[in-house]
């Protein structure tokens, strides 16, 4: 690969934002290489290039750098053929504002998870369940968002059906319950071989390490079920 178009990903293991580029990268079948970083502990390379220091970034040959995931994401989108963000400026707009409500509704999900306080825990859950109206509503009579062809909004949403799906046997409620499209559209999601391809062989295992680590109130609900011996197969294309 000439080294001026070479991609290289930098991202960390269970960062949402991360799995969403990742799923794009897979669905569009982009070469690629990926290095990991831990967060808390951020290389000085790193933090030379990435101006908020956040991650994902996306670095091009050796001098470009593509921060904020939906920026990634569109980009990818944009140089592989055939796109997923609608052509229309009016939809795309559109679609652009729900890429804001999913990153949204992900970090309220992540906060409701590692959260160490019971009052937390029961405002994002409130606030979740209050918000998981807007999907159900968008998807209409659809089998996705703008309606049977799946779009770049939807691959937005995997890290949300993943994190889920990965929780629905300890969650002590069920957070989709009262949304039976969102229940199918999340079944949907998850089903797609870029919302398996997309994130780390070991992103159970390190989700439910950080759970339990940090004493949170989901680990306090049910301490038995974290503290089983599952420990999915790594894969050596992850390794950082």
């Amino acid at each position: 690969m000439d080294k001026r178009f070479k991609h290289t990903l930098v991202a960390h293991k269970i960062c949402p934002y991360s799995m969403k580029v990742l799923t794009v990268m897979r669905h569009k079948n982009v070469n690629f290489e990926i290095k990991f970083i831990e967060t808390h502990n951020k290389p000085e390379w790193f933090l030379r290039i990435s101006p908020l220091g956040n991650v994902p970034i996306l670095i091009i040959g050796e001098e470009i750098v593509i921060s904020e995931s939906a920026a990634i994401m569109e980009y990818i989108d944009e140089i592989t053929p055939p796109k997923l963000m609608p052509q229309d400026p009016l939809q795309k707009a559109i679609d652009r504002a729900k890429f804001e409500f999913s990153n949204e509704l992900i970090r309220n999900l992540y906060s409701f998870i590692f959260s160490t306080e019971q009052e937390k825990f029961i405002r994002q859950k409130e606030w979740l369940i209050k918000h998981f109206k807007w999907i159900e509503e968008w998807l209409k009579d659809g089998r996705y968002i703008n309606g049977n062809q799946l779009s770049l909004v939807d691959l937005n949403f995997v890290p949300l059906f993943v994190a889920l799906n990965m929780l629905k046997s300890t969650l002590p409620c069920d957070l989709l319950k009262d949304f039976k499209k969102l229940q199918i559209y999340g079944e949907v999601i998850i089903s797609l071989p870029c919302s398996k391809t997309g994130r780390v062989p070991d992103y159970e295992f390190l989700m439910i390490d950080g759970i339990k680590n940090q004493n949170t109130v989901l680990y306090r609900s049910n301490p038995s079920y974290f503290n089983s011996d599952y420990k999915p197969q790594r894969c050596c294309f992850f390794r950082s």
